[in-house]
């Protein structure tokens, strides 16, 4: 299930090389991500608009994404700027284009607004701890082949706080807001 309109996590900043895409997916939307000729992360749709192969297994060469299948090469915008198969004579770059999401870097996560419209200030869909200086945003990634509900309400429920009260890490945090 996705609910489009919102702001989502694609990924650890740290995850995009320069020289790699990421596959990720928000529900039912397979993405890609990689960085721009400025270090930029740009999110597109992981799939070609030519023959729809993903373009994840594609190459990142200065900061422009080619589909492995047939040389299609796509900018951060998802434009198609170079069909390397037809060379310089070709027709079809500035016709053809790949669906761009908009991202946001914070705290190092790179976060994609995943809806048709033009995207809601990123303040409302995200915790405020992501816009405090002072605050710390830590993170694990695990693969967990269950419902996401039965995830979160193992690792995110209030028994961490109960059955963890005793640790070093909620000693740091000290006592929790009433």
């Amino acid at each position: 299930m996705l609910i489009k309109d919102r702001w989502y996590i694609a990924c650890p900043s740290a995850r995009l090389a320069s020289d790699k895409p990421f596959p990720f997916q928000v529900g039912d939307r397979k993405l890609v991500a990689f960085r721009d000729q400025e270090g930029a992360p740009q999110v597109l749709d992981d799939r070609c608009p030519h023959r729809a192969v993903p373009l994840s297994l594609g190459r990142v060469e200065q900061g422009k994404l080619s589909c492995g299948y047939h040389g299609w090469v796509f900018d951060g915008e998802g434009e198609c700027i170079s069909v390397l198969s037809e060379g310089p004579n070709s027709r079809i770059p500035g016709k053809v284009q790949a669906r761009q999401y908009p991202t946001q870097t914070l705290k190092g996560m790179v976060f994609v607004w995943t809806g048709d419209s033009e995207p809601a200030p990123i303040q409302e869909d995200v915790p405020e701890e992501f816009f405090e200086n002072e605050s710390q945003v830590l993170y694990r990634i695990a693969d967990w082949p269950v419902d996401w509900r039965v995830a979160l309400e193992n690792s995110m429920d209030s028994h961490v706080y109960y059955v963890h009260r005793d640790t070093i890490l909620m000693f740091a945090r000290g006592p929790l807001d009433p």
